[in-house]
Formats: C-alpha cells, sequence, structure tokens
C-alpha cells in the first residue's frame, strides 16, 4: 500500500509530465475500489482476476496468495506507443520502488500532451 500511497503523493507532478498512473491487481472490482477509497487516491486499479495482463508481462506468481496466483510486485513505464521504458520487478512483495524512482523514469520518458483528469 505504501507504494501506492507514495503514488499519490506525486500524482499531479507525474499527470504534470503526461502520466497516466494505473495499478493492477487480480483482486475484484469491489475490492479495488474500496482500496482506492481508503487511500484516497486519484487513479485507478485495475482488476485482473483473468490474470491476462499479469500473464502478458510474465508476473504471474503461482500459488503465491492464499487463494492461488497473484502478479509478482511490478512497476512499469510504458511510453504513448507502447512501449515499456523502465520496470522494476520484485520477487518480494516487501521491495517496491520509490514513487521518486517512478518520477525519474517518467521524467526520461519524451513529454506527451493529454488531456488531465480535471480539465473540462
Amino acid at each position: 500500500m505504501a507504494e501506492l500511497q507514495g503514488l499519490q503523493l506525486e500524482i499531479d507532478e507525474l499527470e504534470g509530465r503526461g502520466a497516466e498512473v494505473l495499478a493492477v491487481a487480480v483482486d475484484p472490482v469491489a475490492q479495488n475500489a474500496e482500496v482506492v477509497r481508503q487511500l484516497g487516491l486519484d487513479y485507478r486499479i485495475l482488476s485482473d482476476d483473468r490474470l491476462e495482463a499479469i500473464d502478458a508481462y510474465d508476473l504471474r506468481h503461482d500459488d503465491g496468495g492464499p487463494n492461488g496466483a497473484i502478479a509478482r510486485s511490478a512497476t512499469f513505464v510504458i511510453d504513448a506507443d507502447g512501449v515499456v521504458r523502465w520496470r522494476s520487478l520484485e520477487d518480494s512483495y516487501r521491495f517496491r520502488p520509490r514513487a521518486e524512482d517512478v518520477l525519474a523514469a517518467v521524467a526520461e520518458v519524451e513529454p506527451i500532451q493529454v488531456q488531465r483528469r480535471n480539465d473540462p
């Protein structure tokens, strides 16, 4: 949860650089929505209960959770063309990149023009 909160603290800076922050979890939509509400996040946590995106990025950790497969801890910076420009992959959920590291990686990607969430 600390990584999610860290990204929230940097959300204005990330969006100002043209980044869109999304999280992906195997958890159901309702559970992800509750996490967003509890933490006061201004970005979405997408549900990948069929592990499609998780498998596409080779992040499946079989028997990692109480109910079976979960995703390995990973953070990606993906550019507007869908190219992975930076990643952090961990074998332990206890290790996550700092928001400052993600922000630095985003800063290395060519800025794009995007409509921010509060724009008309």
